[in-house]
């Protein structure tokens, strides 16, 4: 079977025939990734998302067209916005970090530093999609559905991200007795 075998089976209803084409090209799309991303980890994620959405974008491939331009195209896209969500993620993480100490600026520049720290400590507790949602929501006043077209998730997932954030931040900032307890 060739990769044009298999897209026209997939595109029958076939799912299984999209095997081959993971087997043919994940090798190849990861190497990319990893080469884009320098983490094996996040390229993993990144060539997994990228198949994902080969195989639900199937439909729009061009028949016509290099199939490997096109899937590798959508994985060096996936990594780009990878990079760009963690770009933003620092850039509001710094920007939070900044805004916490001019609010402080009574306090001792010791002090302010050991809370800086502490509050960055607690902040990389949660993964990077639950940092920035909960960053452009305290920070610049975004709503779930603004988050979610920056995170490019759904609006739900979006809200699960700030749930569990915060949730996660509760949980670390007791256990830490920064909060008085009733």
């Amino acid at each position: 079977m060739d990769e044009f075998e298999a897209i026209s089976r997939v595109l029958a209803g076939e799912r299984e025939a999209f095997e081959f084409i993971v087997n043919k090209y994940q090798p190849a799309l990861l190497t990319l990734a990893w080469g884009v991303l320098g983490n094996k980890e996040e390229a993993k994620d990144v060539t997994q998302d990228a198949l994902v959405r080969a195989y639900l974008n199937l439909n729009g491939f061009d028949l016509e067209k290099s199939f490997k331009n096109w899937i590798y195209s959508i994985t060096f896209h996936q990594c780009l916005d990878k990079k760009r969500r963690e770009k933003l993620s620092q850039h509001y993480l710094q920007k939070a970090s900044k805004e916490l100490s001019a609010s402080q600026s009574g306090d001792s520049p010791g002090q302010r530093m050991e809370e800086n720290e502490y509050i960055h400590t607690i902040l990389q507790k949660l993964n990077k999609n639950e940092r920035l949602a909960i960053s452009l929501t305290v920070n610049d006043g975004y709503t779930a559905s603004e988050v979610a077209k920056v995170l490019d998730c759904a609006e739900n997932t979006a809200r699960v991200y700030l749930f569990n954030a915060k949730r996660k931040l509760r949980k670390l900032v007791e256990r830490n007795r920064y909060v008085q307890k009733p």
